[in-house]
């Protein structure tokens, strides 16, 4: 019976479902990023409205818009392959911390709200704010 229990605890304690703040989820707006001054960034992102989707099962979708603008920036004008764009993971930690998992690696960065505005604190002194969309 000791060894049930045991067992039991264990894979309650390993094999958890992320965690997954219910607030992300949605389609959010890009308003604009602060640098660590506070001052409003007005690079080649600035002022596009790029959409991030998060989804209830842990699906991080960026704006395809946005890596077409991105790839651009980086020299690259082949056409995008839509189909191709992949998406990436999410969960949350404690209410306050993102987890994304991409292809790079995973990230995390704090998160908090302002009404309904998302608002992301990078590791840099760096802000980005989208709005929830209705």
């Amino acid at each position: 019976m000791k060894l049930e229990i045991l067992s039991l605890i264990f894979f309650l304690f390993f094999i958890q479902k992320a965690e997954r703040d219910p607030r992300l989820v949605g389609k959010w707006t890009m308003l604009f990023s602060k640098d660590e001054n506070g001052e409003i960034v007005k690079d080649e992102f600035y002022g596009k409205s790029y959409i991030e989707t998060f989804t209830r099962d842990g699906k991080w979708i960026i704006d395809p818009q946005f890596l077409r603008d991105d790839a651009k920036r980086l020299g690259v004008n082949a056409p995008i392959d839509y189909l191709a764009i992949p998406t990436f993971q999410w969960k949350t930690i404690n209410n306050q911390i993102l987890e994304m998992n991409t292809s790079e690696g995973s990230r995390t960065n704090r998160y908090g709200f302002s009404g309904d505005t998302l608002v992301f604190g990078y590791s840099n002194g760096h802000t980005r704010y989208l709005l929830k969309r209705k």
